[in-house]
């Protein structure tokens, strides 16, 4: 497909109206208060064994400690966890607050990225679809950077979409900018960047021999950062696993996408009903797929390079993620295929305003908000993890001297006696035997992988999943 040529950017007229504009900014206005309320009214609920691991690096003393933390426990590039390091400590919820954050922002950005080409009806909608997407807004309470390394690919696509209608200065340096803090924030983003940068090329604009240069330097960027990449490949099975998901299969195709439409395990767990949920997804996709097709013939050069782009850039995200174990890298999981949500949606958003009639759009507008005040009653005041207070009281009238924890979500919330993370995952053959006593040992008897500490002498307590055990 040629596209050489694109329409210059719609400009206001002379005269704006001026109620068109106060609309647009009310609605949007509203998109961000239900995308905050949403993303923060369980901002205190109690940290999963990833947000520990973020606390971890993000709390070294030193650079060379962030650093070495980093390669022992994680598989993610630093900028995340440096954010993270300048959030206060004094509460738990600071550490979800630049992840929440993001993912308010977000919405704003994919607003911004669709009003040129969509038009101001489509970006408003499709900024509310992602304002109460569950799988996002769940991903937004998280202490890690998969909302971070969106926000930034989502504005690289913004900027190629304004390249494409003007090059400038400007908007390459955007895109250069939102490609290095978004190959930094996640490592698996080279494969977004990389499926933009085809798409663009195929589609020839921006120009494609600017588009061939500049495309491709976020991703060298990352070369400083090899030796610390090799760093963190040693301490595969010392102080980490490597990631143990499942190979690109029919099943695991279907369960990342009822998961990234519904939310986790795709709002039910009959696989039977998952099912039913792929087969709708997959004929709503093909619903939307004939109505932009059909619709394409009466859009203007701007509409068809964004869906092109938008399409493009997804499919090639989606291949990429499937055939990277192929160089032994195990990507394809929801997790990893967050941005898949906004340009989806920015194509179903597209989809709506091409059928031709008001009512899809009112429908659907009523459905997302009714999802969203939905999704915020079930989030209001839940819990998905257990609390740890009663873990605390207990160690604390132990009066230990040392503590060792297998678990990082410890080292946080029993802080004040300063504990030690050791044998993560049952890994390795662990300090109990030599720390100073009186040691208390607190392993999570939920980890699923390696073999237990069972051999150590002293008495033991089992608080809810963690067993607390002494040594005098």
């Amino acid at each position: 497909m040629e596209v050489t040529e694109v329409s210059p950017a719609r400009r206001w007229p002379s005269v704006v109206p001026v109620r068109a504009v106060l609309d647009a900014r009310f609605y949007l206005a509203g998109i961000v208060v239900l995308a905050v309320a949403l993303r923060f009214i369980a901002i205190g609920q109690h940290w999963g064994t990833d947000d520990g691991y973020s606390y971890l690096v993000a709390s070294s003393p030193t650079a060379h400690l962030f650093l070495a933390r980093l390669a022992a426990y994680e598989n993610t590039p630093p900028l995340f966890y440096l954010l993270l390091s300048l959030m206060p400590t004094d509460h738990s919820a600071w550490m979800l607050v630049p992840a929440a954050v993001a993912g308010v922002l977000a919405c704003v950005v994919l607003y911004c990225a669709l009003r040129g080409a969509l038009g101001t009806q489509g970006a408003l909608l499709a900024a509310l679809a992602l304002a109460v997407a569950p799988f996002h807004v769940s991903y937004s309470n998280f202490a890690r950077a998969f909302m971070l390394a969106d926000l930034a690919l989502l504005v690289a696509l913004w900027a190629l979409l304004r390249l494409s209608e003007q090059e400038s200065r400007r908007w390459w340096s955007v895109y250069l900018l939102a490609g290095v803090i978004a190959l930094y924030t996640e490592y698996d983003s080279a494969i977004v960047l990389v499926a933009l940068t085809a798409t663009a090329l195929w589609l020839g604009a921006p120009k494609r021999r600017q588009m061939a240069i500049l495309g491709p330097l976020p991703l060298l960027a990352s070369i400083p950062w090899i030796p610390q990449i090799v760093r963190g490949e040693h301490a595969v099975g010392k102080t980490k696993l490597a990631t143990p998901f499942s190979p690109p299969s029919l099943h695991t195709l279907r369960e990342a996408t009822v998961s990234l439409a519904f939310g986790a395990n795709g709002g039910t767990s009959s696989v039977l009903g998952q099912w039913l949920e792929f087969g709708a997804i997959v004929a709503i996709a093909a619903a939307a797929a004939i109505v932009l097709r059909r619709a394409a013939g009466s859009k203007d050069r701007r509409w068809r390079y964004a869906i092109a782009l938008i399409t493009g850039t997804g499919v090639l995200t989606l291949i990429g993620h499937a055939i990277a174990p192929a160089v032994g890298v195990q990507l394809f999981t929801e997790r990893y295929l967050t941005i898949l949500i906004p340009l989806v949606i920015a194509l179903a958003a597209a989809a709506v305003l091409s059928a031709g009639s008001r009512w899809p759009i009112v429908i659907t507008s009523l459905a997302l908000l009714a999802i969203g005040v939905v999704d915020l009653a079930r989030r209001y005041h839940h819990q998905w993890e257990p609390n740890l207070r009663p873990v605390r009281i207990a160690a604390l009238a132990l009066h230990p001297k040392t503590v060792l924890t297998d678990n990082p979500d410890v080292v946080y919330y029993l802080k004040s006696l300063h504990p030690e993370l050791d044998r993560p995952f049952n890994l390795g053959p662990g300090r109990a035997q030599t720390c100073a006593r009186p040691c208390l040992i607190v392993d999570d008897s939920t980890s699923q992988f390696g073999t237990p500490r069972t051999d150590v002498p002293g008495s033991s307590t089992t608080v809810g999943s963690f067993v607390l055990t002494l040594e005098h």
